[in-house]
């Protein structure tokens, strides 16, 4: 019998414009009186998810919550901290000097502000979808007590525009131009393999769209938060299921019980999963509690 669900949210839970059906609302409802405990394992921050927990009735003091893709575990009042596993400002030094290398953009999660030190367009998004504000800031002189959760390396261009607002269509940005960058690789992220060895070995390093990579500390992931969670209420691997779509849900999906790609998933996501379902548009997530907790 499987005792805790951890879902992924856009891509996964989420359809295309943001939304969670009626279908998958449902679906979780009906696995929580029959005790299953229901987990969001979320790249965003708690504040870019507590619509969505409210709204599948989540909000309690036993109800967690794995953000910042795993830096950050809590529960879902925000009282209590399970794990928080913030990146070195030694560590930041050497993402920001790569940064500057590639020609590309950062955007740093620390607390209750996303910092950046240019703007960009998908700041703005990232902004809004986590309902936290933006803070410019010179990273040259950053404080070395700065708290950084995650980073997230931007690879944008305005060749590029019509693809990043198909992905958050319910997201509108008009204060914010995108601009065309002299010398742009649209394809830097295509091949992960291709970045420096020495950065992938550093970092937990995950494609999460096209032109978005996100940087942890090494020992931080989606998976390393719910072990830690499943630690603290007492569940072992085989009685979770885990469903998720892209790079930064890998590891989660490699370690449940059943691990399960959205029919939408990254390719390589399908090929390490148990179970393939159907999309985020076709109520995937619907699917595989009928399936495998509701046995329907």
């Amino acid at each position: 019998m499987y005792k805790l669900l951890v879902l992924d949210m856009d891509g996964t839970l989420l359809n295309d414009n943001k939304k969670i059906s009626k279908e998958n609302i449902v679906a979780i409802k009906k696995a929580k009186k029959q005790g299953v405990k229901i987990v969001i394992a979320s790249g965003r921050t708690i504040q870019g998810i507590e619509n969505y927990l409210e709204e599948l009735d989540l909000i309690s003091e036993d109800n967690y919550s794995v953000v910042c893709s795993g830096s950050v575990v809590m529960n879902n009042t925000k009282e209590k901290i399970i794990q928080s596993n913030p990146l070195s400002h030694e560590e930041f030094k050497y993402v920001f000097d790569l940064v500057k290398q590639l020609n590309i953009n950062l955007n740093m999660y620390s607390g209750d502000n996303i910092l950046i030190h240019s703007s960009s367009y998908f700041s703005k998004i990232d902004s809004i979808a986590n309902n936290i504000p933006l803070k410019m800031m010179d990273f040259n002189s950053l404080k070395e007590d700065t708290l950084i959760s995650k980073i997230m390396l931007i690879n944008e261009d305005l060749s590029m525009l019509e693809e990043i607002q198909e992905l958050f269509p319910s997201i509108i940005v008009d204060d914010i131009e995108i601009k065309a960058k002299d010398g742009f690789n649209r394809e830097l992220f295509k091949d992960m393999s291709k970045l420096p060895k020495e950065f992938l070995e550093k970092f937990t390093v995950s494609k999460v769209a096209p032109f978005i990579v996100e940087v942890m500390k090494k020992s931080s992931s989606k998976r390393s938060g719910i072990e830690k969670l499943a630690e603290e209420l007492e569940i072992k691997p085989h009685e979770i299921i885990c469903i998720g779509d892209s790079g930064n849900d890998k590891q989660m999906i490699e370690y449940a019980g059943l691990g399960v790609a959205m029919g939408n998933a990254f390719p390589e996501i399908k090929k390490i999963a148990d179970y393939v379902t159907f999309t985020n548009e076709e109520n995937g997530v619907a699917h595989v509690i009928n399936k495998f907790i509701l046995n329907n």
